[in-house]
């Protein structure tokens, strides 16, 4: 366990003790708040992280565990031969480049000058563009769901009860924070069975200590490196060369069927087709 306050000074992190119950680590418009009764760290009231544990109040100090520093704020904190608390670089931290974001957020910063923390928030949500379009290409990875569990058919609700979650805790729950905390959920034995009948890859592979979250990154990557594969170097080639990216290819391939039917197009007709894509995601966000 890791103390908050002398952690969260060293990355440049405002820490305060809120209510009882609970604290607060802030930066700029950023504030995650921490309860002692639970391992989740809200924004905004929804689930950014689940930690090994909750947080301990001992004597007035705040602990959580050291994970909570180096999976998910990703620095590179620990303790020196003297025992004491350091960060080997901090130079690029900042809270925008973990958090997620609500909707209304973006869509706010992206259209309001003056909106507090713009750049920060763009910048956060961006992703390089193909072609050097203007229209900002948003990560949607980056942003809250936050359509409640009642909006859909499937019973969430259910997986959660399962899981030991009270009906209080459900009904607080948006689709975004379900999705966190399934992540975390260990595989059954028959997902195990199934992934491994439908991935030759994994056949061999211990899956026992997988969470779904760790199968899903597995499978992000994978469709990576199969949609790389799926085209020719000479047809990378040329993606490169006239600065269309392979992840935009994607989709210019939903459009156009084959990869030589997208290189036969000029730039203008595929400028055109990506300028629609990166604004029906700015547009989701209304």
């Amino acid at each position: 366990m890791l103390a908050v306050k002398k952690a969260s000074e060293l990355l440049g992190l405002n820490y305060k003790a809120d209510e009882a119950g609970s604290f607060v680590l802030s930066q700029d418009g950023i504030v995650l708040k921490f309860y002692y009764d639970s391992s989740h760290v809200y924004k905004d009231g929804h689930i950014m992280y689940i930690m090994e544990g909750p947080a301990v109040n001992d004597q007035g100090k705040a602990y959580v565990p050291l994970s909570f520093f180096t999976d998910y704020l990703g620095t590179e904190i620990s303790f020196d031969d003297k025992n004491q608390l350091v960060v080997s670089d901090d130079s690029n931290f900042s809270l925008y480049n973990v958090v997620q974001f609500l909707p209304q957020e973006i869509h706010q910063a992206l259209k309001n000058q003056d909106y507090p923390h713009r750049e920060e928030i763009i910048n956060a949500v961006r992703l390089p563009s193909s072609l050097d379009i203007d229209i900002p290409k948003i990560n949607m990875e980056k942003i809250i769901d936050t359509k409640p569990l009642d909006a859909f058919s499937y019973d969430f609700k259910g997986e959660l009860r399962e899981h030991g979650y009270t009906e209080e805790e459900i009904s607080r729950f948006s689709y975004h924070d379900f999705k966190v905390i399934e992540s975390t959920w260990q595989l059954t034995e028959e997902m195990i069975n199934s992934i491994k009948n439908d991935d030759p890859e994994l056949a061999e592979k211990d899956l026992s200590q997988w969470t779904i979250g760790d199968y899903q990154k597995y499978y992000k990557e994978r469709d990576k490196k199969n949609l790389e594969l799926s085209f020719t170097e000479e047809q990378l080639a040329q993606l490169n060369q006239r600065g269309i990216l392979m992840e935009d290819a994607f989709y210019l391939l939903k459009e156009f069927q084959q990869m030589d039917r997208i290189l036969a197009q000029p730039d203008e007709v595929l400028r055109r087709i990506m300028e629609g894509y990166y604004q029906l995601r700015i547009d989701a966000l209304q």
